[in-house]
């Protein structure tokens, strides 16, 4: 699936993404693991503005974890109370695992 993910969509991503954290965050209520995972897949948004030049396969795996993050109809639905974001929980953090070590260190000032 990922190697299916076009890079020429990334602003199109990106721009849904905002509007689902938004809803998210309009709709109150978030547990530990929805604030977790916000801030996770916000991190994912960061690394691509920071870092424009990626390899394309690390640009495919963070836009893959935003789509499937985006999708409310994944393999567990959002709408289930305290569950619908377990598996996105599990992608995002996969992806992040996964690119770690492909991402440059960011240095201090």
């Amino acid at each position: 699936m990922i190697k299916q993910i076009d890079p020429g969509h990334q602003n199109s991503i990106i721009k849904v993404l905002g509007i689902k954290i938004q809803t998210m965050l309009d709709e109150g209520h978030l547990n530990s693991v929805e604030v977790e995972l916000i801030e996770d897949v916000a991190r994912l948004a960061e690394i691509l503005e920071l870092y424009p030049g990626l390899p394309e396969t690390v640009i495919k795996k963070i836009l893959f974890a935003m789509s499937y993050f985006i999708d409310e109809n994944d393999e567990i639905p959002d709408i289930i109370p305290d569950y619908g974001y377990l598996d996105d929980v599990k992608v995002v953090s996969w992806v992040i695992d996964d690119i770690r070590n492909q991402i440059p260190k960011m240095t201090r000032a």
